[in-house]
C-alpha cells in the first residue's frame, strides 16, 4: 500500500501544481481594464472611419469623378 499511496501523492502533487502555474501564467495574461477601454475606443475609431469611406466609394459624385479622371488619362 505504500508505493500505491506515494504515487497518488505524487499525482495530486503534480496536478496542484499545474492548476496552481496555470492560474499564474492566466493571472498575468488577462488584459486590464484601461487596456479594454482604449482597444474599444480604438475599435470605434476605426468603424467611423470605414463608415466615411463607404459614404465616399458610394456617393455618384465620386463615381462621376472617377469617370472624368479615367478619361482625361
Amino acid at each position: 500500500m505504500q508505493v500505491f499511496e506515494f504515487a497518488l501523492l505524487m499525482f495530486a502533487l503534480v496536478g496542484i501544481f499545474k492548476l496552481i502555474r496555470l492560474a499564474i501564467i492566466h493571472n498575468k495574461s488577462a488584459p486590464r481594464r484601461d487596456e479594454n477601454a482604449e482597444l474599444l475606443e480604438r475599435l470605434r475609431q476605426v468603424e467611423e472611419r470605414v463608415q466615411v469611406l463607404e459614404r465616399i466609394v458610394t456617393d455618384e459624385r465620386y463615381d462621376l469623378k472617377r469617370q472624368f479622371r479615367d478619361l482625361g488619362a
